[in-house]
């Protein structure tokens, strides 16, 4: 995941030249596979492409979202009651409208009870 949500598609850096990257997805995979080949096709044959800009992995991520994700993860981190999805432990988030627990992290599902509904957690929450 990138920090602004966004995909990083592009070159890898200016100083490593033709080195590119496409990560960062997000679970949206099969939709962000078919910008990066757009994307990088285009750079690897020098054309133009008005998305460069916008999936550059090189830039500017201080956006006011940022602060958002910043203050959600450190409430998330320290709040010591929250459900924590098994995979790497962050904290869940009720999902209100489909009644699930969803981490936002990596995107594991659980039902209200706690049972798997989605990777890459392996397996239900503990009681």
């Amino acid at each position: 995941m990138s920090l602004d949500g966004v995909p990083y598609i592009g070159s890898y850096s200016a100083s490593t030249a033709d080195l590119y990257v496409a990560t960062g997805f997000n679970k949206w995979g099969m939709t962000s596979s078919m910008v990066s080949a757009m994307i990088l096709s285009d750079l690897v044959q020098g054309k133009e492409n008005p998305y460069v800009e916008v999936f550059s992995p090189s830039r500017s991520i201080l956006h006011p979202q940022l602060v958002v994700n910043g203050f959600e993860t450190v409430v998330g981190l320290l709040t010591p009651t929250a459900k924590r999805c098994p995979h790497l432990g962050c904290a869940l988030k009720w999902n209100s409208i489909e009644h699930t627990w969803d981490c936002p992290c990596h995107g594991s599902r659980f039902t209200e009870n706690g049972k798997l509904i989605d990777n890459p957690a392996t397996g239900n929450l503990k009681k």
